[in-house]
């Protein structure tokens, strides 16, 4: 990781992620890369962080569909969310395990394809009273035999005039954690089509969409980043590897043996002949009494290391907002129902929480996608409306969802087209194609 101050200076604005934000991030990375101080010698990693970033993104993404309708130029549109979303699934993971991650479009040709930016690649610059990011600055990496080439990227809007700038700058050092010195981007062939500076007008939003976790910042509460989802089990985390080593002693420190003066055994050229394959079981000892015979076959504890290795992994579930048997023994979850039940609600809850920081970030996407459009005339104008549906990942209830939805149409409170719309997976403007062109929908009629 380059240094903060270095990139700084490089572009003369002020960064602020504390010391201890960084820190953070750095920890978060080393658990889901299994790279911990703690991981050596015989204490291997369950690999728990990656599992439980993959397993919270399955069950936000899982099921759940969007799309966008309305003219041609929606129609652009769709073609190249459709490309990208192709891997929301994983980028999702790699926000849940840093805290958030950056969707950051960039043409190609007509085509609007995106950069996914994980944590550990962006900085935040400024942010507005909501929290939203306005400034940011991005790196990408190079290498050669010889050189390590770094293009910062950094983005700001004036929220004020609308104006919105980028600049690209690139830099060539010989190690990997400094910035080095400034160079041009055609010495990098990856990086000769990038401009030096563009200024956008009269842009509302900034030209990138922050995927950010939920849940409060309470290492630095002035940042704008997001929690990894493991954050609160880190410490459980360390526990349970180090546990499972004790596990794998216990089997290794009670294998069976068999320890007997060599006088015992068959002599063949001078040293005792143990059977084929059997060299592990037994001990050939030397001096002393020459009948001397002992079988070493100790009671192995697993069943109280199991247990307590299980209590460990249903602590990490609740500081995870899993449910319990998610990643612990489903066979040996002690709690009654109604702690089972409160336990998927919170789950539950927590995801559609979620499910809905992803749908933000991705309506922010497609503003970004239209935005380009204009610019670059991809597409004719023409309004778009976008569509999500959220799957049974987070165990949604469609009948009991459903019957909600029509008491409100009933009772005048929503919209008949809305409920169409989300029940047949279509734009209002569609689900409007369905009604009848006089009576009533939902009863109420005479």
């Amino acid at each position: 990781m380059i240094n903060q101050a270095d990139i700084s200076k490089a572009l003369g604005v002020k960064i602020p992620v504390s010391s201890k934000m960084q820190t953070a991030l750095r920890e978060w990375e080393e658990l889901y890369t299994n790279e911990s101080s703690w991981i050596k010698g015989d204490t291997i990693s369950l690999e728990l962080a990656s599992e439980i970033s993959s397993e919270t993104a399955r069950l936000i993404t899982n099921g759940g569909k969007s799309w966008i309708s309305g003219s041609q130029r929606a129609e652009y549109l769709q073609e190249q969310y459709s490309n990208f979303m192709t891997h929301i699934r994983r980028d999702t993971e790699f926000a849940c395990a840093l805290g958030g991650i950056v969707f950051k479009p960039y043409l190609v040709g007509k085509q609007i394809k995106v950069d996914s930016i994980t944590a550990d690649r962006f900085l935040p610059v400024s942010f507005d009273s909501d929290g939203e990011i306005t400034a940011a600055v991005f790196q990408e990496r190079q290498t050669t035999e010889k050189n390590f080439y770094t293009r910062l990227e950094y983005h700001s809007l004036d929220t004020h005039s609308g104006i919105y700038t980028v600049l690209n700058r690139a830099f060539v050092s010989r190690d990997m954690w400094s910035l080095g010195r400034e160079c041009s981007l055609q010495d990098v062939p990856q990086w000769s089509s990038y401009t030096p500076e563009m200024v956008i007008r009269d842009t509302e939003r900034p030209l990138f969409a922050y995927f950010r976790m939920p849940a409060a910042n309470n290492i630095d509460l002035n940042s704008p980043l997001g929690m990894s989802c493991y954050k609160k089990a880190a410490e459980e985390i360390r526990q349970a590897d180090q546990h499972w080593e004790r596990i794998m002693w216990e089997y290794q420190g009670s294998e069976l043996a068999v320890m007997a003066q060599q006088s015992m055994f068959r002599i063949e050229k001078g040293k005792a002949a143990i059977p084929k394959g059997k060299h592990r079981l037994y001990d050939v000892l030397q001096g002393g009494d020459e009948n001397f015979f002992k079988e070493f076959s100790p009671a192995i504890r697993d069943s109280s290391l199991f247990n307590g290795l299980n209590r460990i992994l249903q602590r990490i579930e609740f500081n995870c907002d899993l449910a319990y048997g998610t990643i612990s023994d489903p066979q040996t979850v002690e709690k009654t129902a109604e702690e089972v039940r409160s336990g998927k609600e919170r789950s539950r809850s927590s995801m559609s929480e979620k499910q809905q920081a992803l749908e933000s970030a991705l309506k922010h996407l497609i503003w970004s996608f239209n935005e380009y459009a204009d610019y670059y005339r991809l597409a004719p104008a023409g309004k778009y409306e976008t569509v999500f549906e959220w799957g049974e990942g987070v165990s949604v209830d469609r009948d009991k969802e459903f019957s909600r939805q029509l008491q409100l149409v009933t009772a005048g409170k929503l919209k008949a087209e809305k409920l169409l719309a989300w029940y047949f997976g279509c734009s209002e403007e569609k689900a409007k194609e369905y009604m009848p062109d006089s009576a009533p929908l939902f009863g109420g009629g005479n």
